[in-house]
Formats: C-alpha cells, structure tokens, sequence
C-alpha cells in the first residue's frame, strides 16, 4: 500500500513540474521576437550571435530577437519594425546595428545599440516604456519622436529631432546630459559634450533621406536573361 502511495506521489510531482515546464514555454518565451525585418534593398546580413563570425543574407519577414544584429552594405537599405508597433527603422547604407527588447510585466523596453552608419527613425510616444539609441557616445531616450542617428567613423554622434524631444546623456569624458527638440540638432563629442543648435539645410535634407524607403528598378537584358537591379534614387 505504501509503494503504491509512493509511485503516486512521484507521479503526480513528475507531472507538475512538466505541466509548469510547458506553462513557462507557452506563457512567457524568452525568444519571443523584438523586432522584424519588413525590407531589404541590396546588400543586408543579420548575424544571430555577436560573438559569431557568420553573417547570413537577410529577407524580408526574418524575425529580430533580443541580441540580434543587422548590417547593410553599399547602397543598401533595410526597414525594421518592432513588433508591438511602437517604432520603425531605416537601417542606411554601410551601417551595424543591435536589437535589444525587454518585457516585465506589462512593460516592453527597447533598446538598439546602433556601433557605426545612420539609422532613421519614427517612434509612437511611450508611456511607461523605454525607448532608447545607444552609440558609442551617448545614450538617447526617446519619447514619441522622429528624427536620425548618425554615428561618425571616431564614435561621436550627431541626433536631428524632427519633432518631439529627446533626452540626451553622454557616456565619456564630461558626461554632460542635455536634450534635443523638434527642429534641432545635436553632436556629442567623443570627449562627453553636447552641442545643441538649430538644424542646418543639410542636416533636414540628410532627415528628409533617412526617412526615404521608396526605390527604383531597372532591366538590363542579358544574353542570359533579364537581370532587375533594385536601388535607392539619389536625394535632390
């Protein structure tokens, strides 16, 4: 009697702790994806690990979970939407970035470390949120905004706000922190300053070009075939 009480007692623990198992899985994955690739033009890898050497072509629909990283080569453009559709990125040519999202509770914090390039950027206002850019040189919180991220070849930073506002803190040197308003620019230098001012011409052409995903085909006829080329039009 007491061996069966005993088989039974295992059993039923046995099927608790599986049921709580696959309660885990279907409830809160830890793989749940942060973001989507919707579009790639050219040249677009994504990598799945930053400790690997392996970068693999890039497609329309592939799924951005925490960690994950894009490129984009000459010419090249990739758009990247979050999936609780509170952002959209223009991932420009000749740039790396990282996708980084965490949820707690009702809350889902975002964070895209962007290492080198220019990324467009509109994102809806965030309530009890975060939403961030980190380069390098500064880390930016942002709150119901569009505007671009440009990280230069030595590491400073240049942040043009379209509209809204952007809360700015350096990571070097002085550590100045500051904000960003709609219609203005600011630089962050690697020494930890900030410098606001209002933006220039080229600097609302260079937003007016990191919003643009709209690009052009053309049909070279080959003694092999037709070959199509999808490229981004130069601004005016």
């Amino acid at each position: 009697m007491k061996s069966k009480i005993k088989y039974s007692f295992i059993t039923m623990l046995i099927s608790f702790v599986m049921i709580s198992i696959l309660a885990g899985f279907i409830i809160e994955p830890d793989d749940t994806p942060v973001a989507l690739i919707k579009k790639v033009v050219k040249d677009v890898t994504y990598r799945l690990d930053s400790d690997s050497d392996v970068w693999e072509d890039a497609k329309a629909g592939i799924p951005l979970k925490d960690g994950h990283e894009v490129k984009t080569g000459f010419k090249s453009l990739a758009l990247v939407l979050f999936t609780d559709g509170s952002g959209v990125l223009r991932v420009r040519e000749n740039s790396v970035l990282q996708i980084y999202g965490e949820k707690e509770e009702n809350r889902f914090d975002k964070n895209t470390y962007i290492d080198k390039g220019e990324v467009g950027f509109e994102v809806t206002k965030q309530e009890d949120e975060e939403f961030k850019f980190t380069t390098p040189t500064v880390v930016a919180s942002i709150r119901g905004t569009a505007g671009y991220v440009g990280v230069n070849d030595d590491s400073s930073t240049t942040i043009m706000c379209s509209h809204g506002m952007i809360e700015l803190n350096a990571l070097l040197g002085q550590r100045q922190s500051s904000s960003v308003s709609g219609g203005s620019t600011a630089r962050i230098g690697t020494d930890g300053g900030i410098n606001v001012s209002v933006s220039s011409g080229d600097e609302q052409k260079t937003f007016e070009a990191s919003q643009q995903t709209e690009t052009k085909k053309i049909r070279i006829r080959t003694n092999k075939g037709d070959l199509e080329i999808e490229y981004i039009p130069e601004s005016e």
